[in-house]
């Protein structure tokens, strides 16, 4: 009995992810698109190997806009990014962004290291395995992700041609157009029962990854107000941080 486009592709990434895994020393892997198109940028994750539910959801609602190592500005194929949470092993030119609110997030999470190879597929798309590495790992200190170079790459070329062949990625497109842009549409109803309209418009610029200068702009409001409304936000879901507010309104 043949397998399903979908089951094959699963197949595929468990085969790869362990040997990636063995040979790179992370503790664990990612498998995700990059989508860079005109209507803001988005991923969307199609392998793991245990990341932890609520990490993938903070991850994929706003962190990622802060991560170094995705390839903001156009990068190259064939870019490698490995970076110690709380200093970089690459040159500052080579990130984007300042990495403070992405290694927060990761550190929060039990994360010392992360690296990251992309691959393109089109002017919209990049293919990204990403490798994270927990401090109570006991294989390695380190990811040794130059030593995995090739079988990473290896990886996103048989991903990416199995994606093109089978039409996962024609099938994604599809759905993500077809999909409200609004990002509270994930949020569960009864989180937003308890929000007033005002502190919802907060949320929704919030979820789109832009700070309180941006929100203020956006909505025509003083920095200062944003500021109280969030806190006012935080306190009905009792947290302390963009973060925490993200991963407890992804329950």
């Amino acid at each position: 009995m043949s397998l399903s486009p979908v089951a094959e592709f699963n197949s595929l990434n468990a085969a790869y992810s362990r040997d990636v895994l063995r040979t790179s020393r992370a503790s664990e892997l990612a498998l995700f698109l990059y989508d860079v198109s005109d209507e803001g940028p988005s991923i969307r994750f199609l392998y793991n190997t245990g990341i932890a539910p609520e990490l993938v959801t903070v991850y994929r609602q706003s962190v990622f806009r802060d991560d170094p190592l995705l390839p903001h500005g156009g990068a190259s194929d064939k870019l490698l990014g490995v970076r110690e949470l709380g200093m970089s092993h690459l040159p500052a030119k080579q990130f984007s962004a300042s990495g403070t609110y992405y290694t927060h997030a990761l550190r929060g999470a039990g994360y010392i290291e992360t690296a990251a190879l992309s691959r393109q597929l089109s002017r919209r798309f990049y293919l990204v395995a990403g490798m994270l590495l927990g401090q109570g790992a006991r294989q390695s200190r380190h990811i040794y992700a130059e030593s995995a170079v090739d079988k990473t790459q290896n990886w996103l070329l048989s991903a990416a041609d199995h994606m093109i062949d089978s039409g996962i990625l024609s099938s994604w497109r599809e759905s993500e157009s077809s999909k409200s842009a609004c990002p509270l549409a994930d949020i569960p109803e009864r989180h937003l029962l308890v929000l007033t309209p005002r502190e919802k418009d907060v949320l929704a610029e919030m979820l789109r990854g832009f700070s309180n200068k941006q929100i203020s702009a956006c909505l025509g409001l003083s920095e200062y107000t944003i500021e109280n409304h969030l806190r006012r936000i935080y306190k009905k879901f009792a947290v302390h941080s963009r973060t925490a507010l993200i991963a407890t309104l992804s329950h």
